[in-house]
């Protein structure tokens, strides 16, 4: 039978890997996907994309941050989301919900209750610990209307209420039964990457020829305190005195960039530091072609424990050695898969040498990058690993 199914998220779609995975695979499976998103937009407010119906929500950023920011606290976002999702149905049906990330899962709790249909809350990160180290939410004003001791509260209810709970590794289905969801209720579904996807990538050889150097280091993906990005700059010094032409590469973009560069040039590393900003999906591939070692700096925390960077499978499937912080998910695929190496989270002596060690023997680095591909053709890759969700989905529709 197929179910007809409503993702809801709140950011612009496309793009977003995990949600067009995830909708892809289902519609693959014969079900219908569409998506809401509640986010600024100025696409058409309904829209297809590979099959997937979208249908946007066009509330201003300030307007979607601001009820991000207070859901924990004036529950705001968990009635309009309640309200709008209500409206949708009454104009098509839906049989299941699925909705993206915990801050919305009051919303959709409400509305799924309400309406009468099962819900699946899909948990991207652990958002409780993330609201402890994200600058917004622990600076100057968001600080002032964060309660982690409310959001504790309400995620171990939210968890708990929902029909199905999907998380991105083992290390996050260990944290939720601690919070009492029983273990038939949790599907892992990781943040591995579509081969079909990426292989349909053209290489831009003008990129790569311009991003090499002797020896080449990338990181992409969000700047933020977590992301451990000041640690990563902080041992070029080290790694420029020691590796020939050493270069650094930043794709992506956040609100800790300005101060990122302005570490930069207080360590006179402009020549050897570049940052490229957001670039599009398909450009990945091309960086990662051009660069020696792909690198995930994450501070170690509560949250960084247990959810998995997508970076880490495109550094991967790029054939490329890894550095990684010894965050758990992260250390336990490096050091199973012998992708690389792993060094103490925050130290950034360690990262420094870490990839010196790499820099240096160019036969490890090989091996490792060898290693890294095999690991992600032969085990994470979606078309591997998205057979949980269809078997959650086939179970729903019993």
């Amino acid at each position: 039978m197929s179910l007809r199914v409503l993702m809801v998220m709140d950011h612009s779609f496309p793009p977003d890997p995990r949600v067009e995975n995830e909708a892809l695979s289902l519609i693959d499976a014969g079900h219908q996907v569409t998506v809401l998103a509640v986010s600024p937009d100025d696409r058409p407010d309904r829209d297809d994309h590979h099959g997937i119906r979208i249908v946007r929500d066009k509330l201003s950023a300030r307007v979607r941050n601001t009820m991000r920011g207070l859901a924990g606290t004036l529950p705001i976002l968990t009635w309009y989301l309640s309200r709008r999702i209500g409206r949708l149905f009454d104009d098509q049906t839906f049989d299941v919900l699925h909705v993206h990330d915990l801050y919305l899962f009051g919303g959709g709790l409400r509305a799924a209750r309400r309406l009468g249909v099962p819900i699946v809350g899909d948990l991207h990160e652990n958002w409780v610990a993330a609201l402890q180290h994200y600058a917004w939410s622990t600076r100057f004003p968001g600080k002032l209307v964060i309660s982690i001791r409310r959001w504790k509260r309400l995620e171990q209810m939210w968890v708990n209420d929902v029909d199905r709970l999907v998380v991105v590794v083992k290390e996050a289905a260990a944290r939720n039964r601690e919070l009492g969801v029983p273990d038939e209720k949790i599907t892992i579904v990781p943040n591995t990457i579509r081969l079909s996807e990426f292989d349909a990538y053209e290489v831009d050889e003008r990129l790569v020829e311009e991003i090499r150097s002797p020896f080449t280091l990338l990181y992409t993906g969000g700047f933020d305190i977590h992301r451990g990005l000041g640690s990563l700059i902080e041992a070029m010094p080290l790694i420029r005195d020691r590796v020939d032409g050493a270069k650094l590469i930043l794709v992506g973009d956040g609100r800790i960039r300005s101060e990122l560069e302005r570490a930069v040039s207080s360590l006179g590393l402009e020549e050897f530091v570049r940052f490229e900003g957001w670039k599009p999906q398909a450009l990945i591939m091309s960086y990662i072609a051009g660069c020696d070692v792909g690198i995930v700096p994450h501070l170690r925390t509560v949250h960084t424990d247990a959810t998995l960077p997508h970076k880490l499978f495109h550094y991967m499937y790029g054939g490329k050695p890894v550095v990684v912080s010894d965050c758990r998910p992260l250390k336990r695929i490096v050091l199973d898969s012998q992708t690389g190496l792993v060094y103490k989270a925050g130290n950034s002596d360690a990262l420094a040498r870490a990839v010196i060690t790499l820099a240096k023997d160019p036969t490890r680095r090989e091996e490792a990058g060898r290693c890294a591909r095999t690991a992600v053709l032969e085990k994470y890759n979606w078309e591997q690993t998205s057979g949980a969700l269809i078997r959650m989905y086939d179970e729903l529709d019993r």
